[in-house]
């Protein structure tokens, strides 16, 4: 079926779905609703915080749109690999599958860091 869509769709779409849940879950940054309290439970201080999510507010919306999507793909994989470690560590009991669902968005995150944001970006369009 995917053969006979073009694929540029597919790819802006898949990069797009892949990374709403940072870019939604950011915009507790401009809200103020930003979890500071139970973050210093885990050792973090606020700033640490703040930086996190304006990684995903910001790293969410450069993948959405294409822009420096490659840096920003990694900057989000370092994001959640501080917070599968941090705030899911699949060692303690009821966090198992929440730990492999963040590690899950590293592989796709990887993948758009390898293969970048396609034809349907700024970063395509700046391409020619």
């Amino acid at each position: 079926m995917l053969d006979s869509l073009n694929n540029q769709y597919v790819l802006a779409a898949g990069r797009i779905l892949l990374v709403l849940i940072y870019f939604i879950g950011g915009f507790g940054l401009l809200t103020g609703d930003i979890p500071i309290d139970y973050a210093a439970s885990k050792g973090l201080p606020a700033f640490a915080v703040w930086i996190g999510f304006a990684i995903k507010l910001f790293g969410g919306l450069a993948v959405i749109v294409g822009f420096q999507t490659r840096i920003a793909a990694c900057l989000l994989i370092l994001f959640t690999l501080g917070t599968a470690f941090i705030f899911h560590p699949f060692w303690v009991e009821g966090e198992w599958n929440t730990f492999w669902k963040e590690i899950s968005m590293i592989g796709g995150l990887l993948v758009v860091a390898a293969v970048g944001p396609g034809r349907l970006s700024i970063d395509g369009r700046a391409k020619g």
